[in-house]
């Protein structure tokens, strides 16, 4: 094979051929050392030394994979999520009422679907009694409080009795007052008028004195006469006017007494009152009758007739079906503290498994500025460990309010349980992987 047949072969392919030369031309030839025809052959061929590809594929491979991680390092980014739990309220008209205290349902009024107004009622609870010297310590409080209602309302009835007494009194006395009023009114006229005539007559005797036709006696009895008439009228206004005092002060008795007693009926109606209440209140120590406050329809009921229960324990929800639902998150303060109002949310609703139905998403629509639960004081013997955080109330409207299950839509229900994963942190690779470095040198 010659230089020449290799080259047409492969035409693009570098190579180097070098010819040996036949190491035993001019030699003296030995017998025993003497080579064979074949391998005098071999020697005179061409020898053709080609470069290796497995080093370059290796070297391209190992660039890209560089390139790529770099790549990847300035654009890629780092996510971090906190999971936390939530449930499903609604946006209007939901209540969930519990027990008030101890005791057992001796009556519901309700069942579950029935549609409410404000004020009806809605179950009775029978509270346990206790006892004092073998009676029923209930009974006592309500025969004492029976008791001073009572004598409550009996002062109550006497200051009403003395109140109408002194308004009649008052009233026959301003008749009476009347009637005195004109009669020196009466009185007065008359002594006017004679008071009148008297002075007429002494200028008439005046006059006649003056021409020598009366004596000086009979005009100084005239005289008297009206001085008399005048001292007289006198003290008829005189009298009316110490009538009109006296009038006055006893009317302010007569008032300060209606007012001492109406302040003292008052005071008595208001201890009724109280005393009402607390007959009220002590009734209810053996049976209440809860009622609600709120319109809606019964969406759940937890207990039945009978049934004893606990103080805060669930006896059955309120609501308005048709509400829209909206999603309450209870998080701590390590997942509020970069989440904003507008961010995505994931949602896995525990009603419908993730793996099964899908994740879902929402919309973050109002954070609470302030802390809804704190940091407990103390740990009240729970051998757990205490959640050193504060946490807030997150509001997510979701993106849909059905989940599509198994070739149907299924509405969410109020109260379902969730895990919601909110982004609370996102950067760049290159920085997590240069935050170790950045803090050495920090340090330094």
């Amino acid at each position: 094979m010659t230089v020449t047949d290799i080259d047409a072969r492969a035409p693009r392919t570098r190579r180097d051929s070098v010819e040996q030369p036949n190491c035993f031309e001019g030699a003296v030839a030995d017998d025993d050392a003497k080579p064979s025809r074949k391998s005098l052959a071999r020697l005179g061929q061409t020898i053709d030394l080609r470069q290796n590809r497995t080093s370059t594929l290796v070297a391209a491979l190992f660039g890209a994979i560089a390139c790529t991680v770099i790549l990847g390092l300035f654009f890629g980014r780092f996510s971090k999520a906190e999971t936390v739990r939530g449930s499903i309220e609604s946006t209007g008209g939901f209540a969930r009422l519990a027990a008030q205290r101890n005791g057992v349902v001796t009556e519901l009024f309700v069942k579950q679907g029935d549609t409410l107004s404000a004020g009806q009622q809605l179950y009775a609870l029978k509270v346990p009694e206790t006892t004092s010297g073998g009676e029923s310590s209930i009974e006592t409080e309500l025969r004492r409080l029976a008791q001073t209602r009572e004598n409550t309302q009996a002062q109550i009835d006497r200051n009403a009795d003395f109140i109408k007494r002194a308004q009649s009194q008052q009233s026959e006395m301003d008749k009476e007052r009347a009637s005195l009023y004109r009669a020196l009114e009466a009185q007065e006229e008359t002594v006017r008028r004679a008071l009148e005539k008297a002075r007429s007559s002494v200028a008439r005797l005046q006059a006649l004195v003056s021409k020598g036709y009366a004596t000086r006696d009979s005009l100084e009895a005239h005289e008297r006469t009206a001085f008399e008439y005048e001292r007289q009228l006198s003290e008829v206004r005189v009298k009316r006017i110490d009538l009109k005092r006296q009038e006055l002060e006893k009317r302010r008795e007569i008032e300060a007494l209606i007012t001492e007693k109406a302040d003292q009926k008052s005071a008595a109606q208001n201890s009724l009152a109280s005393i009402d209440i607390r007959l009220s209140a002590a009734s209810t120590e053996k049976k209440m009758v809860i009622r609600s406050d709120i319109s809606g329809r019964v969406l759940a009921v937890g207990v039945t007739s009978g049934e004893s229960v606990e103080a805060a324990q669930f006896i059955l929800a309120i609501g308005n079906p048709d509400a829209q639902p909206v999603i309450v998150l209870d998080a701590p303060a390590k997942a509020v503290g970069l989440a904003k109002v507008g961010q995505r949310v994931v949602l896995k609703y525990d009603a419908f498994p993730f793996k099964t139905f899908g994740i879902h998403q929402g919309t973050v629509t109002s954070i609470s500025t302030a802390a809804v639960r704190g940091v407990p004081k103390e740990n009240g013997g729970d051998i757990r460990p205490i959640e050193r955080q504060s946490h807030y109330r997150i509001e997510v409207k979701p993106d849909e309010t059905t989940i599509f299950a198994y070739g149907e839509r299924q509405p969410l229900t109020i109260g379902t349980t969730l895990s919601a994963d909110i982004v609370v942190e996102k950067r760049r690779l290159i920085d997590w992987v240069l935050d170790p470095i950045r803090a050495l040198q920090g340090r330094t």
